[in-house]
């Protein structure tokens, strides 16, 4: 399989930042460029604009969480591109992988709400079972 494009949900996490730490290392190996994904989730904003206080610290976060993460590709000579979104987590991710036509979606096992998973199942699940595109789970 040859990697172009790698997609990387992020969102703070222990293991998103592993999972972003094996996005680099594939797309080292096949010069590959990745994309970071942060969603901001439906229940905190109106999802056409974040005004509310809520909404504008997801923002606030998730760039901040994708500044870092482009820091860290550019540290080891990779393009890195990134993208809001707002809505439904697992369904965001899989739409935007698919209609930009990523090569693989990179994603941790385990956000940062556990107690999300424990009642709604956990994003990585949704994607790996609804998306088209290989999915890799780092623990």
């Amino acid at each position: 399989m040859v990697l172009k494009q790698i997609f990387v949900a992020l969102d703070g996490s222990e293991n998103s930042s592993r999972a972003l730490d094996h996005a680099i290392y594939l797309a080292r190996q096949s010069q590959a460029v990745i994309t970071g994904i942060f969603v901001i989730p439906m229940f905190s904003v109106n999802v056409a604009k974040p005004k509310t206080k809520l909404g504008q610290m997801f923002t606030e976060s998730g760039k901040k969480i994708l500044n870092d993460a482009k820091s860290r590709c550019a540290k080891n000579g990779i393009l890195f591109y990134s993208k809001i979104l707002c809505g439904n987590e697992g369904f965001k991710i899989v739409t935007f992988a698919k209609n930009k036509k990523a090569d693989l979606v990179v994603m941790g096992s385990r956000g940062r709400s556990n107690v999300k998973e424990i009642f709604l199942g956990s994003v990585s699940h949704y994607v790996a079972h609804k998306s088209s595109i290989p999915v890799l789970i780092i623990k």
